[in-house]
């Protein structure tokens, strides 16, 4: 059982009861991705998400009580192979160090909740009081989740804000931020490899919007395939909403991020987990030596302001105005538009700038040259109508095996006089 306070929560939004949506607008990108969903993404699964009986038996909950186990056992996709899992629970309880780390887009940040009630934050508390040792200053907190942030970008600063801290477990959350295409699974799956390779416990989170999109289902797959544990609070939200148990208002303010209530929920669900996975036996999974995608792109690195040094500045200047993302380069508009040059070796390349919705930005012009000769050559649009001053990426090369590249950067032909920023070159 979840903590008293917890299950408080859960028993009030569960009395709710009936359907209806929110009106107001989203304020992450995850909007620019709601056009794509999976044709299945807005029926039932095949395992009974969202039918009238509870995951495991032949009648309706009748209490809240009752509601609200169901939910929670509607939420628990699997627990995997816990192994890990339960590692980090002794660890914690034998008062080792023991580091727990969230990786995602806004939904992850806090975005409807703030950093204090968001549910990463809580879930966290909990598993600290739960199963840390002496008051659990042994156990500590990272949440690498950036509003904008879906799976490829998330493997971009995978070592910056997740490895670097060398988490014991981390949960990652793209659902809502992740198109289907090859590019997002490729990406996804590097970052389930390169955490299983540094000996992180992974759990797979998986969210959803109003308009009842999420790329779970190949999310699943991955999980599958390498016997994470999966939690889906929106499996649990279409169970509830089928059995007109609670409506989207009642657990979010505008179309995809959890409120208050609605984190507390999800909160609610990492603790069910927790506790199913300390009693559990474990089924073991070998690790899959082949990646199910031939696009991983592991070993990312995010290289900014102070990590690499430009062949040339040209007609830029260091520092940029991204949260999270003040180590890049900015565009003078009073120079020659002289370009700003890297030259790195890699295999896969990326270049990540800043997106606007309005304002004197425009498009940049990138010259990309592999082992001296040219590569790719494109301008690249800065001003689109889902911008909102977010990070953005653009492939710059990818390569079979490592390769020198130079990367000239400049304005467009009629955007010297706008504004651009360059936040980071990523390469693995």
């Amino acid at each position: 059982m979840i903590k008293k306070s917890m299950a408080a929560v859960l028993a009030a939004a569960l009395m709710l009861a009936g359907c209806g949506g929110s009106e107001s607008s989203r304020t992450d990108s995850s909007q620019t991705n709601s056009s794509q969903a999976d044709s299945s993404a807005a029926e039932l699964s095949s395992d009974g998400t969202g039918d009238m009986l509870t995951p495991d038996e032949d009648k309706p909950p009748e209490t809240d009580e009752e509601w609200e186990q169901a939910m929670l056992k509607k939420s628990l996709v699997t627990l995997g192979d816990c192994t890990a899992v339960k590692a980090v629970i002794k660890k914690a309880q034998d008062g080792e160090k023991v580091t727990i780390a969230y990786l995602g887009g806004s939904i992850t940040e806090g975005v409807g909740a703030g950093d204090e009630l968001c549910y990463a934050r809580l879930s966290y508390e909990s598993f600290k009081k739960t199963y840390g040792k002496d008051g659990g200053g042994n156990v500590e907190y990272v949440n690498a989740g950036i509003s904008g942030t879906p799976s490829v970008l998330g493997n971009m600063r995978l070592q910056r804000d997740v490895l670097s801290k060398e988490p014991d477990i981390c949960f990652v959350e793209f659902a809502v931020n992740d198109a289907s295409d090859e590019d997002h699974r490729a990406a996804y799956e590097s970052v389930v490899r390169d955490l299983l390779e540094k000996g992180t416990a992974v759990v797979l989170l998986f969210s959803v919007t109003e308009e009842d999109y999420s790329a779970q289902d190949y999310m699943k797959e991955i999980g599958e395939y390498y016997g994470l544990p999966m939690i889906s609070y929106c499996d649990a939200l279409r169970y509830l909403f089928k059995n007109n148990r609670m409506t989207w208002k009642d657990f979010s303010d505008d179309h995809s991020h959890p409120n208050v209530k609605g984190h507390a929920m999800v909160a609610g669900m990492i603790d069910y987990f927790f506790s199913q996975a300390g009693n559990a036996q474990p089924v073991p999974k070998e690790y899959p030596s082949s990646p199910m995608s031939i696009m991983v792109q592991q070993g990312m690195q995010l290289l900014e302001n102070g990590s690499i040094e430009p062949t040339s500045l040209g007609s830029w200047k260091k520092g940029s105005t991204v949260a999270h993302f003040t180590d890049g380069w900015t565009y003078d508009p009073d120079g020659d538009n002289e370009p700003l040059v890297f030259t790195f070796k890699g295999k896969f390349a990326h270049l990540i700038y800043k997106e606007v919705k309005s304002g004197n930005f425009g498009k940049l012009h990138v010259k990309v040259i592999c082992d001296g000769e040219t590569y790719d050559e494109k301008d690249i649009t800065t001003v689109t109508k889902n911008g909102w001053g977010n990070p953005q990426t653009a492939l710059l090369g990818m390569q079979a095996a490592e390769k020198e590249y130079r990367v000239e950067i400049s304005m467009a032909s009629g955007s010297e006089d706008s504004l651009g920023e360059i936040l980071g070159i990523a390469h693995n």
